[in-house]
């Protein structure tokens, strides 16, 4: 089903909507060019991994499955609830993760029907939620999100997981002038293109990655070297590009900056690691490039002072995938159900949040999982501050886009609150991003930046023959 959410936004802005129905009108051309420069492969670095199998299934029947014809709600007018898709990778080599942001999708949602709904001019309006797979694949989720917008008649879109798959989608959301907010991309790539109607929860990586990278190099000893490795693909470059900027702007040696593609050989890229002798490895991709790096790691006996890598070091797949080699890994997050953050809608605290999600899954939410209810969370508020009834009209998702311009809500995830202009445009960039390192049980301890952290780091790390 959907969930129904209430937004607090600001009024009308006609100069913003006169320009969006003109960039629908005349962009198309440009749209389609972008489009065309975002249809490479997925974004998953690795391949085959045991980390990357999982995915979860529909909410308590708070959702429906587009791919194979189409949802079993409503496609017309006079809707008692409010209407939206979610297009994430369900399928390939991204699943685990779209299993991740279907799961805080649907907590969102869940929680929101079970409260009563999204009130709006004195009545109750339920979520529903409609599923399109991406397959991990950007040109799939482009067809699979414009398939959703002509045939749903939905009143807004959640976003995929994965940077690629979400630079192929918001050029379809900027075409038919339709709501999206990912809670989970991030890729400074996506803020850069200027898309009117693309938001995001999740600060740009170039934010996390420079942050955390910053705090891991103030560690005693300081490191005087880091080699640098990433997969060749929007957020896992810019995370390896980002982790560079961190190294050199503190004077530390970078001995190689190396970028490959999905399925490399992690036997040659450790081999040629070790050869080079770093203090610091640091890596940028998804989980299972993370397993694969570890494993090698320890094969070859290769043992820099530190393994940092992002993103998904937190996450029950890297750690089962990784198994014991996973204990001491350093990684970045902008959420942990420990972090200091004051609640609000919904959720009245990180704890609660996580207990609620471990009472639905069985397992420990993430960041992604916690951005992508967030997401939920604030078209929520600004449904409710548009106080339009659904379905929505062109106008009123006009409107909803000064709305969430406007807007700032207080979350269990932290508040949230758009750039509406430079390069962050659209992004929320006021979550604070956090160092971590996982324990010899797995569990996730913030040691970084100083004002955050709750323990000391295990810096340099025991070598693979002292663990």
């Amino acid at each position: 089903m959907w969930s129904i959410y209430q937004l607090h936004c600001m009024s009308d802005d006609h100069t913003n909507k006169s320009r969006r129905r003109f960039l629908k009108t005349a962009g198309a051309g440009a749209i389609a060019v972008g489009f065309a420069g975002c249809s490479g492969g997925g974004g998953s670095s690795g391949s085959g991994s045991p980390s990357e199998s999982g995915g979860g299934g529909s909410s308590g029947g708070t959702s429906t499955d587009t791919e194979s014809g189409g949802s079993t709600g409503s496609t017309g007018g006079g809707r008692d609830r409010f209407k939206l898709g979610a297009v994430t990778s369900l399928s390939g080599d991204l699943r685990f993760g779209g299993g991740v942001t279907k799961r805080g999708y649907d907590l969102w949602a869940d929680t929101v029907n079970q409260n009563g709904g999204i009130e709006v001019g004195g009545e109750s309006y339920d979520v529903e939620i409609v599923y399109a797979d991406a397959q991990s694949k950007p040109s799939s989720g482009a067809d699979a999100a414009s398939r959703m917008i002509s045939s749903e008649n939905v009143d807004a879109v959640l976003g995929p997981y994965s940077s690629n798959v979400t630079l192929a989608v918001c050029p379809i959301m900027e075409q038919n002038s339709m709501p999206h907010i990912t809670g989970s991309a991030e890729s400074p790539q996506i803020w850069q293109q200027g898309f009117e109607y693309s938001f995001g929860t999740i600060p740009t990586v170039s934010i996390i990655a420079s942050e955390t990278g910053e705090a891991l190099l103030n560690l005693d000893p300081n490191a005087e070297s880091v080699y640098i490795t990433g997969v060749n693909e929007p957020f896992s470059k810019s995370t390896a590009e980002a982790m560079r900027t961190a190294a050199e702007n503190a004077g530390v040696e970078v001995l190689d900056f190396q970028l490959f593609p999905r399925g490399a050989d992690y036997a040659n890229v450790v081999s040629q690691a070790k050869s080079a002798g770093p203090d610091l490895h640091l890596h940028g991709g998804h989980i299972g490039s993370h397993v694969n790096l570890i494993n090698a790691a320890e094969q070859f006996d290769y043992s820099p002072n530190g393994f940092m890598m992002h993103y998904g070091v937190n996450t029950g797949s890297y750690k089962d995938g990784a198994g014991a080699g996973a204990a001491h890994t350093f990684g970045a997050t902008v959420w942990l159900p420990s972090a200091d953050r004051s609640g609000g809608v919904l959720f009245d605290s990180p704890s609660a949040y996580a207990d609620a999600a471990q009472a639905a899954y069985g397992s420990a939410p993430d960041y992604t999982q916690a951005g992508s209810t967030a997401a939920g969370i604030v078209f929520q508020e600004a449904f409710k501050e548009l106080g339009s009834a659904p379905p929505l009209s062109q106008d009123d998702k006009d409107e909803l886009i000064s709305v969430l311009e406007g807007i700032e809500v207080n979350t269990f995830y932290g508040d949230v609150r758009f750039e509406t202009e430079g390069e962050y445009y659209h992004n929320n960039i006021n979550t604070t991003s956090l160092l971590i390192q996982l324990a010899e049980d797995g569990s996730p301890n913030i040691v970084g930046p100083e004002d955050q952290a709750v323990g000391e780091a295990t810096y340099p790390i025991p070598s693979w023959s002292e663990r």
